[in-house]
C-alpha cells in the first residue's frame, strides 16, 4: 500500500471536522479535490473509512480504528524527525565503547555518566576488549571509541589521554614485605609472578617486563588470569606477587596488600582513542566532553 502522508493528514483533518466544506476550508482547498482525496484514501485501503449523508459524515468502525492508528503514526513520524535533527547536531543517536581493567576502574565511569547527563539522547553500550581486539574493533567500525592502554601507535587514529596511573605492588597479606610502606621493584626480582594472560595483556606488558628489565630482570610468571579481580584472588591464594597499576585499590581485598613501588616514577597510561575520519556529530560531541572532562578537577 503506497497511502500517502499528504491523504492521511486531509484524512485526519477531515475527522476532527466531520464537516467536507470546513475541513476543505481548513486545509486550503477545493471541497471536491478533498473528497478525491478521501476516497483514493479508501480505494488503497479497501474499506469505507466515513459514511456520507446529505446531513452528516461519520466515522465506520474500520474509519475510527484507521484514524487511531493514523495519529500514532504521526506522532512516531513527528518524534523521528526530532531524533534525526538532534542526531545531525550530535544531541541524539548511539556510541559503542570499549574499555579495559584498567580504564573502567578509572575515569570511564565518570566520563560516561557526566556525558549522559547533558546528552541524555546519546545511548552509550559499553564493552570489555583487551587494548589489541579495540585497535581492529576500531578499524572494523565494530566501536567507535576505546579506551585502552597506551602508547598509541595505530595510524588513522585520534586519540587523547585520559588517566596516567603509578605502578603498585600486589602482595598476599602474610608476605614478608606486607607490612612495608614500599617496595622497590628489585626487592621482588625472586618472587613467583601472577600476572594477566598473554593474549589480553600484551600491551600492559610490554612496559611491566621494561620497568623489570631495567632492574635487571625478568618476571618469573607462575600463574596468569584473565583479568584484574582474578589475578588479585590469585595472589590473595598465595600463589605468587603482581605488579598493577594503583587503580587496583577500588577492588580492595583485606587479603592482599597495595604497596607503592619506590624509586619507580613511570606511569601506565589511559588513552581514548577514535578513527579520525569519523565525522558524526555524535562522535564529535564526545570528543569535546573528552577533552573538556582531562581539564577539569576531579568530581569529589
Amino acid at each position: 500500500m503506497k497511502t500517502g502522508l499528504r491523504r492521511i493528514h486531509y484524512f485526519l483533518v477531515l475527522t476532527g471536522r466531520l464537516n467536507f466544506r470546513r475541513a476543505a476550508e481548513d486545509l486550503a482547498i477545493s471541497q471536491p479535490a478533498l473528497s478525491r482525496a478521501i476516497a483514493q484514501l479508501e480505494a488503497e485501503v479497501g474499506v469505507t473509512l466515513l459514511e456520507r449523508t446529505n446531513r452528516r459524515v461519520s466515522l465506520t468502525e474500520a474509519g475510527a480504528v484507521f484514524r487511531d492508528r493514523c495519529r500514532e503514526a504521526v506522532t512516531a513520524l513527528d518524534r523521528a524527525a526530532q531524533q534525526a535533527r538532534k542526531a545531525a547536531l550530535g544531541e541524539a543517536g548511539r556510541l559503542v565503547i570499549g574499555y579495559t581493567d584498567m580504564a573502567i576502574a578509572g575515569p570511564l565511569p565518570g566520563i560516561v555518566r557526566s556525558f549522559s547527563e547533558i546528552r541524555p539522547d546519546v545511548s552509550v553500550a559499553l564493552l570489555q576488549y583487551c587494548s589489541e581486539e579495540q585497535y581492529a574493533r576500531l578499524r572494523a567500525q565494530d566501536i567507535d571509541f576505546g579506551f585502552l592502554t597506551g602508547p598509541v601507535d595505530r595510524p588513522g587514529l585520534d586519540h587523547l589521554a585520559v588517566q596516567a596511573e603509578r605502578f603498585v605492588a600486589i602482595l598476599p597479606a602474610g608476605h614478608r614485605l606486607a607490612d612495608a610502606e614500599a617496595v622497590g621493584l628489585a626487592d621482588l626480582s625472586g618472587e613467583p609472578f601472577v600476572l594477566g594472560s598473554e593474549e589480553h595483556w600484551r600491551v600492559y606488558h610490554r612496559q611491566l617486563y621494561a620497568l623489570c628489565r631495567d632492574e635487571g630482570f625478568e618476571p618469573r610468571v607462575v600463574q596468569r588470569a584473565p583479568d584484574t579481580q582474578g589475578i588479585v584472588g590469585l595472589v590473595a591464594c598465595g600463589m605468587g606477587v603482581s605488579i598493577q597499576t594503583e587503580n587496583l585499590k577500588v577492588y580492595g581485598d583485606a587479603r592482599v596488600r597495595v604497596l607503592p613501588l619506590s624509586g619507580c616514577d613511570r606511569t601506565a597510561r589511559t588513552f581514548a582513542v577514535w578513527r579520525a575520519d569519523d565525522g558524526r556529530a555524535s562522535t564529535r560531541m564526545f570528543v569535546a566532553h573528552l577533552r573538556d572532562a582531562s581539564s577539569a578537577p576531579p568530581r569529589p
